[in-house]
């Protein structure tokens, strides 16, 4: 498993247990952990997240950062161009790639938190659950069960607030 991070300013990293990185990671605590990188020791402690787009807030030796983490899968999606990630504040939820909704679970007038799951969209042979980006009032469903769906094509809006 590869692990993709992104830092503020556009700094990313790449971690790797295969590449023979020495990490060496001790719970001190809930979220709290003393990590032996090499010859460097740091302590990072998780103050928020991951999220389902896998943002995370942490601290590392006393400083704060706000980065994303992302898997294999993630990174597989993202250089395919179908990103899984959606607009928060928009008033829809789009299909991120061409594929057959497989499974519809929300319904107009439904109230949604953010990364509840909406739908299931099944693409290149694996299944996709798609999550709201944000939390709301569903106004409509606009695909059911079954269907074809192409990148882009709006499937469930929010009522505006």
């Amino acid at each position: 498993m590869e692990w993709e991070v992104r830092w503020p300013g556009g700094r990313v990293e790449r971690v790797s247990p295969q590449r023979g990185e020495a990490w060496d990671w001790k719970p001190i605590g809930p979220g709290v952990y003393d990590v032996r990188m090499g010859i460097k020791n740091v302590r990072i402690e998780t103050l928020e997240g991951p999220d389902v787009d896998g943002h995370v807030r942490i601290r590392v030796n006393g400083v704060e950062h706000q980065l994303q983490v992302l898997d294999d899968q993630k990174m597989l999606l993202e250089s395919m161009g179908m990103n899984t990630d959606a607009e928060a504040e928009g008033s829809a939820i789009e299909a991120p790639m061409p594929g057959k909704v497989l499974e519809v679970k929300v319904a107009a007038g439904d109230e949604v938190a953010a990364g509840d799951a909406v739908l299931v969209l099944e693409a290149m042979k694996m299944e996709n659950v798609l999550r709201a980006p944000r939390e709301g009032k569903i106004e409509q469903v606009h695909t059911r069960v079954g269907e074809a769906v192409e990148k882009g094509a709006v499937l469930v809006t929010y009522e505006m607030n």
